[in-house]
């Protein structure tokens, strides 16, 4: 059957309305939510008064570039299917140690937590016990003369690997930062990045483990990553960044996401012109073999791109599925929303992976545990089944900032102390 088009061709990309349809030039349009599901389609601006009433109709592939103008936004928001249960437990507040002060930051670590203090020492605090003791200090700080980028502020930040050996303090959309052996106090590796557009995404560091090894990895420039033994220092493992042709090269990378067991590696990068898009490969594959796996298949998945859009909520699931942040595919058309992407079942191209699900409502910052999806926004906390796209219950005020995997603990940081809400399927 012909689309409204009058093609006899498969349908391509959203349904658009029939002045864009019938324009004989690029027309500008809206992306509009019609409220069922995440299903949308272009409209233009004479339809926006009366965008739920607009006839809409699909057209093939040609003519929908044809009609293709710039994006005026969103209108509506995709539906949020609630599925309620109850939500068991309760968040319980614990005040932060006198002794330390302002605190900027903290990381969640075997045997309580490593504190960072506005005056820059770490301390490593345990709640139930009720110690707290200075174990390092940071001489990294925010530049006086640092400027926001896009609202993107420059700030400490502070990783910690999950032994509570070793920890990180670094500048988030910034060029320096410091890794430590926490035994010591001892400075093991100074951090720094080329400061090539470094302030358009947050410090690339994480600390992972491979054959019970503590790692930490880090970008060294705008396109390499390096793995490193946080113990000296020394480097272990590069991603190489000396062939422009190949699938990896030409990447500013972002945010740093380890699978939960380690097995795999989430950048979230971005590159010209630019677009947002977070790529994955096999980590394990990569500490074992080290940079010769890159001349063969070492499961390298692009994940759909965003334009203008990036340092974007990303979570794993398990060690396959990865959860994206945000619907649509400009930054002008994004609305509250999340992709789950299955890297073991990849695309026809082979490299893109296949979308599972897609579904209205998750924004803020996400965690996972238990096959769930957590957000927190500013109303608090919400909890999804990612396979069915439902929301299944709330927190409201409840905003956690951090996720304690080894308690199954979801962790809020505020200026008065912690707050701490045990997740269901946590082992008590």
């Amino acid at each position: 059957m012909p689309l409204s088009c009058g093609h006899d061709a498969p349908a391509y990309g959203v349904p658009v309305c029939e002045h864009i349809r019938t324009a004989t030039a690029a027309l500008d349009h809206y992306l509009h939510y019609t409220g069922h599901g995440v299903e949308r389609r272009r409209l233009c601006g004479k339809c926006r008064p009366e965008a739920d009433a607009a006839v809409a109709g699909e057209v093939c592939e040609e003519c929908f570039y044809a009609s293709e103008g710039g994006s005026l936004g969103v209108l509506g928001r995709p539906e949020v299917v609630d599925a309620p249960r109850p939500v068991a437990g309760t968040v319980t507040a614990t005040p932060l140690p006198e002794e330390a002060g302002e605190v900027v930051d903290i990381a969640p670590v075997h045997g309580g937590f490593v504190l960072l203090s506005g005056d820059g020492r770490l301390l490593r605090w345990d709640p139930e016990a009720g110690t707290c003791a200075e174990v390092a200090r940071t001489g990294v700080s925010v530049p006086a003369d640092a400027e926001p980028w896009c609202g993107h502020e420059q700030a400490l930040r502070l990783h910690a690997s999950r032994d509570g050996a070793f920890a990180a303090v670094v500048v988030d959309h910034g060029r320096r930062g410091e890794v430590f052996d926490l035994a010591t106090g001892a400075v093991t590796l100074a951090l720094e990045n080329d400061g090539y557009h470094s302030n358009t995404v947050p410090f690339s560091l994480a600390f992972s483990e491979h054959e019970g090894r503590a790692l930490v990895l880090h970008r060294t420039n705008w396109s390499v990553i390096e793995v490193a033994d946080p113990a000296t220092g020394e480097r272990l493992v590069r991603l190489p960044a000396d062939d422009p042709a190949s699938a990896w090269s030409g990447y500013f990378h972002g945010a740093l996401h380890p699978s939960p067991a380690g097995t795999r590696l989430a950048s979230d990068a971005w590159l010209w012109s630019p677009v947002g898009r977070t790529v994955a490969w096999n980590l394990t594959q990569w500490l074992t073999e080290g940079e010769r796996a890159w001349e063969g298949d070492i499961g390298w998945s692009t994940l759909p791109d965003c334009a203008y859009l990036w340092d974007r909520p990303v979570v794993w699931l398990d060690e396959d599925r990865l959860v994206l942040g945000w619907l649509g595919e400009d930054d002008l058309e994004k609305a509250p929303g999340a992709r789950v992407f299955d890297l073991a079942a990849p695309g026809r191209d082979g490299t893109d992976p296949v979308e599972t699900a897609a579904f209205g409502g998750p924004e803020g910052r996400f965690f996972a545990a238990d096959g769930l999806l957590y957000t927190a926004s500013e109303a608090g906390l919400d909890i999804w089944d990612p396979a069915a796209g439902t929301r299944l219950g709330s927190l409201p005020g409840f905003r956690p900032t951090h996720h304690d995997p080894a308690r199954g603990e979801l962790v809020e940081l505020s200026a008065l102390g912690i707050r701490r809400w045990r997740t269901p399927g946590a082992a008590v």
